[in-house]
């Protein structure tokens, strides 16, 4: 997922990884303060396979202090309906998908970026740089449609459908946006 290669930033792969990341923070950092210089913990060089403590560790830490019994998976689904909360109140505020946007210098100036990145070229993973690169406007706003698809939202709209969020347990949240004009279809 986390291919930085000119074709992997707007892959499907990388709709998973933002959408996983948007999750994971609403939950475990935004709503547990878990430190953001050190979760998720992916790799640890101190252990003899470098495997992390993440997913173990955030519910451990979570029913310890709780006394609750969640998994990694629960938090995660806790972290979508926050993050569709938040998609919902930005929307009653008056957002829209054509708001959703970089600002116009990432299509034109490109990125001063020398750290070397993950990246899939010609059939194997390698790192490089993406000093220079600049993100194609088009090629972006298709990502953004598979995005808010595999999110559950309106394509067009950006704003989370009834289906979506009653699953999530937001039925009142979606009769709130239908009396505003604003459920997505």
């Amino acid at each position: 997922m986390l291919d930085y290669s000119p074709e992997g930033v707007y892959s499907d792969s990388r709709v998973k990884e933002i959408a996983w990341h948007r999750h994971y923070t609403r939950f475990f950092k935004q709503s547990l303060a878990f430190c953001d210089w050190a979760w998720p913990n992916f790799m640890n060089t101190s252990t003899p396979e470098l495997l992390g403590s993440t997913p173990e560790a955030e519910p451990k830490f979570y029913n310890a202090v709780t006394g609750q019994n969640i998994t990694f998976e629960d938090g995660m689904e806790i972290g979508r309906k926050i993050w569709n909360l938040d998609k919902a109140i930005w929307v009653l505020q008056g957002r829209h998908r054509d708001q959703e946007v970089h600002a116009g210098y990432v299509y034109k100036v490109g990125s001063p970026l020398s750290d070397r990145l993950p990246m899939y070229k010609n059939g194997e993973w390698t790192y490089a740089t993406v000093q220079g690169r600049t993100l194609d406007q088009a090629k972006f706003e298709d990502w953004k449609t598979r995005f808010y698809e595999f999110e559950g939202w309106d394509s067009t709209t950006g704003w989370p459908t009834r289906s979506t969020l009653e699953k999530l347990g937001l039925g009142n949240v979606a009769d709130e946006l239908e009396t505003k004009g604003k459920l997505g279809k």
